[in-house]
């Protein structure tokens, strides 16, 4: 049952007049009594006496009214709790990061973009590779990455150097440049945080075969594990800062980064939280 006819029969009641109503409705009468003959139709009663002074309830009319006016009722309370649920959820941004990511830029960008909008709220999740899903599925509205995964609508934003990850002890003179090659000569840790599709992308620009162990950790265990002397690796920026007392690092011989950039869900309609959110990561003085 169509609830809106149920309200324009509860007008017209009241009017006492289907041309009176239809005027205040902006329907034509033709039209509005159409709509109240299908309503009829709809629950199989007459509702209404029409003559020539106006309409007035059936007895059957009457008997329904008080549930009419009950269903008008809830369904302006549905409208007005959906429209609360729609306000809040465009207040909140959902957004899903790589941890370095998080444990590096992103805290002060959301403190500064809060300042700004202190009516936006955040959702934060970290993850890798599951967040395009979650973005295609619209779980998310933002996921900031690398860009291991080339998609057309990948925005960059900053460019992060990796850096070859070495024990203390390797026999390399400081400031000199490590030679990517080397890679294939010695055992090489890799990340499964992400990092690991980004270098398999790079060492295969180079046509460079790494000598890998085989490991399946993170971040904070890659660089651990090179510290004790169990290999060597490549990470990047983000991944190093404040967290490289223990090992060696030094710059490569041949260009080797990646971009962090982010992907938001366009063809969703984005709310107006996350098109601000979007601008002010565009513009944020990023420092790698």
């Amino acid at each position: 049952m169509d609830v809106n006819k149920v309200k324009v029969l509860i007008q017209a009641v009241e009017n006492g007049s289907l041309l009176a109503t239809a005027t205040k409705l902006g329907y034509t009468q033709a039209g509005l009594s159409h709509m109240m003959k299908s309503l009829e139709s709809e629950l199989g009663i007459t509702l209404l006496q029409r003559g020539k002074f106006g309409i007035k309830l059936t007895d059957e009319g009457k008997r329904l009214m008080p549930l009419f006016k009950e269903l008008a009722v809830i369904d302006k309370k549905l409208e007005t709790e959906v429209e609360l649920i729609l306000e809040q959820k465009a207040s909140i941004i959902r957004v899903a990061a790589i941890a370095s990511v998080i444990r590096t830029w992103l805290p002060d960008v959301m403190v500064s973009f809060q300042r700004k909008y202190p009516e936006i709220s955040f959702e934060i999740q970290e993850s890798d590779g599951k967040m395009y899903q979650w973005l295609d599925q619209g779980t998310i509205d933002v996921c900031i990455t690398s860009n291991m995964i080339l998609r057309d609508d990948f925005i960059p934003l900053v460019r992060d150097e990796f850096f070859a990850c070495l024990p203390k002890e390797y026999p390399l003179e400081a400031g000199a440049k490590f030679p990517l090659r080397q890679i294939e000569e010695e055992p090489f840790i890799c990340s499964t945080c992400g990092n690991d599709y980004d270098v398999e992308r790079l060492l295969s620009d180079y046509d460079i075969q790494p000598k890998k162990q085989n490991t399946y950790v993170d971040d904070n265990s890659v660089i651990s594990m090179v510290s004790r002397g169990f290999g060597i690796s490549l990470l990047p920026n983000l991944v190093l800062r404040n967290n490289h007392e223990d090992i060696k690092i030094a710059e490569l011989d041949l260009p080797c980064y990646r971009m962090i950039g982010l992907l938001y869900g366009k063809s969703a309609n984005p709310s107006p939280a996350v098109k601000k959110f979007v601008t002010f990561l565009k513009k944020w003085q990023f420092e790698i």
